[in-house]
């Protein structure tokens, strides 16, 4: 599952904290530090609103996404900071050229809403013991939760993996994306599996920012549910099982990139498999799945993901063209 690149070193609030500190004042110029950090600014008591979905001159969308450094030492996610930064700066690039801004928000952001620390006891609750059953990567799925906060924080809108890149505008069609929240700003999820009715993969997300609250305590409590009948849970599994309880709406609006990596270059006629969607996800499991004897010097690992989205988007839109 492609997810998002976070890391804290240790299980409490104040060792997560720490972290976060030790990160943002170090001399160590990390990869978020070169692009537009989000205001660390609550919109108020209640999170209700709009918050800062618009750039300032209040008609381009903002597009954000959330990332956390990893230590060398606990980094199992197969990507370096070379790769890291590559890719959030393709991501930048091509959701800027798309129409929309780019912001990054990170760990302060969750701890900034109000009910972080109630959100965050309860959090320790869900298994997460992962493969080998050692637990190795729970600070990486503790935060996969917390990012929802974090988006509530800023008052909602939109939120993307940092591997999810858009087609065209981004929009699924062929103008640029309204500047209206998709169903009156209900939550929205704009990835599922294919051929699910509504197993949502939460890389491409919109709300409220209201909504992106009550969805964080949704799959908090979703995962709290699964305690006793399972030993690993995430984000993903809770949004999936969601889709039971009519908690959110959605549509098939992703590609996923295993699909679009066929072991050659994408042409006219496979133009079809892109319309109507918004944009491609290059998760790992993409990388691992997908074929690409066709490019020279580049295997299924991970951190080659920046190369193979740069030549993938550029092929794409010699051949493609705007959606």
């Amino acid at each position: 599952v492609g997810l998002l690149l976070l890391m804290t070193n240790g299980s409490t609030t104040n060792e997560v904290k720490n972290t976060v500190r030790a990160t943002s004042t170090g001399t160590k110029q990390t990869p978020e530090e070169k692009f537009e950090m989000a205001p660390l600014v609550r919109i108020d008591g209640t999170l209700k609103g709009m918050g800062d979905i618009y750039d300032s001159t209040g008609e381009r969308l903002v597009m954000y996404t959330f990332y956390h450094r990893i230590e060398a030492d606990h980094r199992f996610t197969d990507m370096d900071d070379s790769s890291d930064r590559a890719l959030l700066e393709a991501w930048k690039k091509r959701w800027n050229a798309a129409g929309w801004d780019t912001k990054i928000i990170h760990l302060e952001h969750a701890m900034q809403h109000p009910r972080y620390d109630e959100f965050y006891a309860k959090l320790q609750d869900i298994p997460m013991k992962g493969i080998g059953g050692k637990g190795k990567n729970r600070p990486y799925n503790e935060l996969c939760f917390l990012r929802w906060l974090a988006m509530a924080s800023v008052g909602g809108g939109w939120m993307s993996d940092y591997d999810m890149f858009p087609l065209g505008y981004g929009s699924g069609t062929k103008g640029p994306q309204p500047v209206e929240l998709p169903n009156e700003g209900d939550f929205t999820v704009h990835s599922i599996i294919t051929g699910s009715q509504g197993a949502g993969i939460p890389c491409l997300m919109s709300g409220r920012a209201e909504e992106w609250t009550r969805m964080a305590f949704s799959i908090l409590k979703n995962g709290i549910e699964h305690s006793r009948d399972e030993n690993h849970w995430t984000d993903m599994f809770a949004l999936m099982d969601l889709r039971f309880t009519n908690s959110f709406k959605y549509d098939d609006a992703v590609i996923n990139g295993e699909n679009i990596l066929m072991g050659r270059e994408f042409t006219q006629e496979d133009c079809a498999l892109t319309d109507g969607k918004r944009g491609i996800h290059f998760s790992h499991d993409a990388m691992t799945l997908g074929d690409l004897s066709h490019l020279d010097n580049i295997d299924n690992k991970a951190n080659y993901r920046p190369e193979v989205v740069e030549h993938f988007l550029n092929n794409w839109e010699r051949v493609c063209g705007h959606v």
